[in-house]
């Protein structure tokens, strides 16, 4: 039988580097994985922008109609995908909107979700070494008839370091790509468009465009390599939320532990403190993103069913803190003398608002108009369950 190809692409390098075992259940075992809200919202933002790159490229601009049939087409794919949260519905409305505003980064679009190693209607991408690659690009501008741009959509609420952008391994093979489908640009220039921000920009050198090559070789024999008895699973921070984690028996032994039995310190070298400490570090970081999956859980299962939750000894109930404060030229306007206004602003609060009412009782009503009130987050709250009194 002949031995299957391994393609190599960002997030297959990621996996294998994190942990090997969650490497055997996605490309391997290609167990079913749980899509993430962010994923959803990724997914549904990057097709709306696919789209609305279709129209500039025929048209060179977007009108009024166009605007709404690209929003339309976010909402298609967005109920598609299945984001029920609609506040991130909305979230991603108003990122293909600012994103409509500067479309054009250079003097042409010149092409769209770029796919390489996907077969029939895609560009068959190999390093000099002959290792294939595969993935795709969002978007290509030329900037200059010998300058490319490359484009790659995030809806990651943390913008990159400019140390991040020079490793980040997903731009150095969309560069790496682009030099050998796009031979004829003497420069390429990488960009993340942060849809929540503005775009950020990096590049690679020739030296390192060739060093990276040499470690997709490396990377590519040791995966082509692999055998099921080196799937080990790894803890490492990124466990949480790990799509795989429900079949892992090192996780679930985990989270299911109870009974820390701690190494002494007193005889400790600073090695071994060091790998407890990671050891503890990531325990943390697993036992708190359990806390925070079972806790949306718990806090989707109370709203659908309208009930609270007990154990028969504690109670669980959702909270939220209301935050009441005033609109500083409302209030401006309720108040004719200057130096009042001044004291009360440096300082506007409920109790110096209210007590300036009490001594102005005309002017309550307007200064109870000029109040606003807002929400904190929901939270989970426990109390004591009230105990039935018996007949």
């Amino acid at each position: 039988m002949a031995k299957k190809v391994i393609k190599l692409s960002a997030s297959r390098i990621k996996t294998f580097l994190d942990c090997k075992q969650k490497y055997k259940f996605m490309y391997i075992d290609r167990l079913p994985k749980v899509l993430n809200p962010a994923f959803k919202l990724g997914l549904a933002c990057h097709e709306a922008l696919e789209f609305a790159g279709n129209i500039w490229i025929e048209k060179g601009k977007f009108t009024a109609a166009d605007k709404k049939k690209i929003l339309e087409k976010y909402t298609e794919v967005s109920v598609k995908e299945g984001i029920s949260d609609h506040s991130i519905h909305e979230k991603g409305i108003e990122l293909v909107k600012s994103r409509l505003k500067s479309f054009a980064l250079g003097r042409k679009v010149i092409g769209l979700e770029i796919k390489f190693g996907m077969g029939k209607d895609s560009y068959d991408v190999t390093t000099t070494d002959g290792v294939p690659l595969i993935g795709a690009m969002d978007k290509l501008v030329e900037i200059d008839e010998d300058t490319l741009l490359v484009v790659d959509y995030k809806t990651s609420a943390i913008v990159p370091t400019a140390d991040d952008l020079k490793h980040d391994v997903q731009l150095s093979i969309y560069d790496l790509t682009a030099s050998i489908i796009y031979p004829q640009y003497k420069r390429i220039i990488l960009s993340l468009d942060m849809l929540k921000f503005d775009p950020v920009y990096t590049y690679r050198t020739l030296e390192e465009r060739e060093e990276f090559s040499k470690y997709l070789t490396t990377i590519h024999k040791e995966m082509t390599s692999f055998t099921e008895k080196d799937a080990k699973p790894t803890l490492n921070i990124f466990c949480p939320w790990c799509e795989y984690r429900e079949f892992c028996s090192e996780y679930e032994k985990t989270v299911k532990k109870s009974d820390y039995n701690f190494l002494k310190t007193v005889n400790m070298d600073p090695t071994d403190m060091f790998k407890e400490w990671r050891q503890v570090k990531n325990t943390m970081s697993i036992l708190k993103g359990r806390e925070r999956e079972l806790t949306m859980l718990m806090q989707e299962k109370m709203r659908e069913d309208e009930e609270q939750i007990d154990d028969g000894e504690k109670e669980l109930y959702i909270r939220q803190n209301a935050r009441s404060s005033f609109d500083p030229v409302a209030v401006a306007k309720c108040i004719p003398d200057y130096t009042t206004f001044a004291t009360l602003v440096s300082n506007l609060n409920n109790k110096a608002v209210n007590k300036y009412a009490e001594t102005n009782p005309a002017l309550k009503a307007k200064l109870e108009e000029a109040k606003h009130t807002n929400y904190t987050a929901p939270f989970l709250a426990v109390k004591n369950l009230r105990k039935k009194k018996e007949n």
